[in-house]
């Protein structure tokens, strides 16, 4: 078992919540840092700061980047900065459960709007979707983001990205991710990066066939991200898929709702993969109960290439915290037990997480009890 990290000449004993999770991660085989960054996914930061924080971490000479909620005034971790210049401390930022430090703060940032940003250690850049902007105009713009993007990197030579990805998140009109992510493109291709750079979008949006077909014409495979937490069926069946005999629905009248949306995205899905697409979804954890979700998921990752980005379900909002499926006590197992079904759901299918793909991930370092490789950034 692994000891918390701990700068050594700190004093004070370890706090209780500290013990009691190093007994947690002992009984789910997890490594102490792979479940010290679960929890702090789920509980977020002690404060009131409503524009949440970014967060950059060293834990076990490892960079981690989080996106947080930080006015969760029930959490156990907080932040703390050494300021006494005679202190040999001085200048040091700590991540404290309880009072007792566990990691190394490197880059503490508040707010969470960003116009993009980089990941997988500068190798993958994420754009948000750009409203108010003219189509004329949408090619500039979304080369404009990834000529700033890369200045971070580098001054002297273009920076090749391998992936870019667009997010489209509360986007819910098909045409409108369409549009975008052919001016995404070719805003790729004038700075200089070739066909083979991955393009990828996070949306609601895109579920026809004849979307995908267009695609796949006019900026070629995508690797699509479907987010369920914002998807919205409007009903309509595509023009290229078989419709329902009304006496088969009629014999079939109590499909779950919830089952019923997950077959519908299933064959979303499968309908991208139809066209040469590269698929995968979003998926919170933590509304429903785990029997549920596994029968919500399972469709799913029937049709999935990429391992999803299954996120935490942050803890106790501070309007309503009934939202959760689990007790405030219990919460923290039971993700730990989410976790161990979500590997045997997608076992099957061979896929591994990408820990850098989610900011509020459920896998670091461990994935099935085995090691995952970075980047973790």
């Amino acid at each position: 078992m692994e000891e918390p990290t701990q700068p050594a000449d700190s004093a004070g004993p370890i706090s209780s919540t500290v013990h009691r999770w190093r007994r947690l991660a002992v009984r789910h085989d997890l490594e102490w840092s792979e479940l010290l960054l679960i929890a702090l996914n789920l509980y977020g930061l002690r404060g009131n700061n409503t524009e949440g924080m970014r967060l950059r971490l060293n834990s076990e000479d490892e960079e981690f980047m989080l996106v947080l909620p930080a006015d969760r005034a029930t959490s156990p971790f907080s932040l703390r900065a050494h300021v006494d210049p005679s202190s040999p401390q001085h200048g040091l930022s700590e991540l404290c459960v309880d009072g007792t430090p566990v990691a190394e703060i490197i880059e503490a940032e508040p707010g969470e709007e960003v116009r993009g940003y980089l990941r997988a250690e500068g190798t993958a850049a994420t754009l948000l979707l750009q409203t108010g902007v003219e189509s004329a105009d949408l090619v500039k713009c979304y080369r404009d983001l990834l000529q700033a993007l890369a200045s971070d990197l580098s001054d002297d030579e273009p920076h090749l990205f391998d992936e870019v990805t667009l997010s489209a998140g509360g986007a819910h009109e098909e045409s409108l991710v369409v549009e975008h992510l052919v001016a995404v493109r070719e805003a790729m291709t004038s700075e200089g990066l070739p066909e083979t750079t991955t393009l990828g979008v996070l949306t609601p949006a895109l579920r026809s066939g004849s979307a995908f077909a267009e695609l796949a014409a006019k900026v070629g495979p995508v690797l699509l991200f479907l987010t369920t937490e914002t998807f919205e069926d409007d009903g309509a069946a595509d023009e290229s898929e078989p419709s329902v005999p009304e006496d088969a629905a009629a014999a079939d009248p109590v499909v779950p709702p919830a089952n019923h949306q997950s077959e519908r995205l299933s064959e979303i899905l499968a309908a991208a993969r139809e066209a040469g697409h590269r698929t995968s979804f979003t998926y919170t954890v933590g509304s429903e109960p785990l029997d549920e979700m596994r029968a919500w998921l399972l469709p799913l990752a029937e049709q999935t290439t990429m391992w999803p980005s299954l996120t935490i379900l942050p803890a106790e909002s501070p309007v309503d915290d009934s939202q959760h499926i689990a007790a405030p006590d219990e919460r923290l197992d039971f993700f730990l037990e989410a976790r161990r079904l979500l590997e045997q759901i997608f076992a099957p299918t061979e896929l591994r997480p990408q820990p850098w793909r989610c900011y509020r991930g459920l896998w670091y370092r461990q994935h099935a009890g085995e090691h995952l490789d970075g980047p973790y950034v």
